[in-house]
């Protein structure tokens, strides 16, 4: 008996070094270097030793941070975070990986102990049951895109990681802070996890015992206005010629029906071409992907409502317009990234 301990012992003792020679050298190699043009912010640098796994960086967009607790269970059709902190602006989204032998609390600490000495605030805090049952969820899923980090110039090694990140982890932690007050703020969000299973073989493998985490920053800043309005001219041909015409330079705030003072160039083109002729019109408003679909719907009626209330205040005849909402039901593009939703989010003219 003493002798098959013994053998116990040295077969799992071998089968470990061998499981540890047979990591993949590819996904070490990817673990072990920083993504192709990646940097750290300013703002949050780098706990040390660390590699920049993945990173976005958008001009400006938006973001929706987690500001309270998840609500119902990961198997639930209608989890959902309890407060969300939305804002707009220049969003960077990096995802490092920490040296073995770390824990998510150390890695957290790090963060929000160098950003209180640069005088940010917590929001909320949160440490596993306390984050909610579909905390981890709902923050960073292999199967939800609009989660993923997905930078430019990525091998296929690297990608597999877009997905795989965060697919199996224990002991996870977040943190929200700010600094500033009202459209002026700047947030910084740090969602620490240690990685432990997950489902994706070589790739779970490799990220066992590290912490990854998940650093977004938000900086305040407006929206360059970069889209052209189109006269009427263009609008009358595009309609002659496809039946529809789409129009981006109508602004509204996010999750809002109210048409910004910035649309009334776009407007006033508009009308001249109703002016011009006696042809009746849909106005049909569409979103992205983000979000409820009824939400989406009745957003995208609302916002088509207001630019035909708005055409009729330039003395276009009721009759000639209808207002309809299809939401995100005829995307532009892919809602994967934001140059895509960008051109989902949009009001069309249609020839009835």
């Amino acid at each position: 008996m003493h002798n098959f301990i013994l053998s116990l012992g040295f077969c799992l003792s071998l089968c470990s070094s061998l499981g540890a020679l047979a990591a993949n050298p590819e996904y070490e190699k990817v673990l072990n270097s920083d993504a192709p043009n990646s940097r750290d912010h300013a703002l949050t640098g780098r706990y040390q030793g660390s590699f920049i796994l993945l990173q976005t960086r958008k001009a400006f967009d938006e973001i929706a941070f987690p500001a309270g607790p998840a609500l119902e269970p990961e198997y639930s059709g209608s989890k959902h975070f309890s407060k969300l902190q939305r804002a707009q602006g220049t969003v960077t989204r990096t995802v490092y990986v920490v040296p073995k032998g770390r824990s998510s609390l150390e890695v957290l600490s790090n963060f929000t102990d160098s950003l209180g000495g640069k005088g940010f605030k917590p929001v909320f805090q949160c440490a596993n049951e306390s984050c909610g049952p579909s905390f981890k969820h709902l923050k960073y899923n292999w199967s939800d895109k609009r989660t993923h980090v997905q930078g430019d110039g990525y091998d296929v090694n690297r990608n597999r990681f877009v997905s795989g990140v965060f697919d199996g982890v224990s002991d996870f932690r977040y943190a929200l802070l700010q600094k500033g007050a009202g459209t002026e703020s700047t947030y910084v969000a740090i969602y620490a996890a240690q990685n432990s299973g997950g489902t994706m073989g070589d790739l779970s493998n490799s990220l066992n015992d590290h912490v990854t985490a998940l650093v977004e920053v938000l900086e305040p800043k407006s929206m360059e206005q970069n889209i052209v309005t189109l006269n009427a001219d263009t609008i009358s041909k595009e309609l002659a010629s496809n039946g529809a015409i789409s129009f981006y330079g109508l602004f509204f705030d996010t999750d809002k029906a109210d048409i910004k003072p910035e649309s009334k160039p776009q407007l006033d083109q508009m009308a001249k071409y109703l002016k011009s002729n006696s042809l009746n019109v849909y106005i049909v408003g569409h979103t992205d992907m983000q979000g409820p679909l009824e939400h989406n719907m009745d957003l995208s009626a609302r916002r088509a409502l207001s630019v035909v209330e708005a055409l009729k205040a330039y003395g276009i005849a009721d009759s000639r317009l209808l207002s309809h909402g299809v939401g995100p039901l005829a995307p532009r593009a892919s809602n994967i990234t934001e140059s895509g939703r960008a051109k989902n989010r949009r009001v069309e003219m249609v020839l009835r």
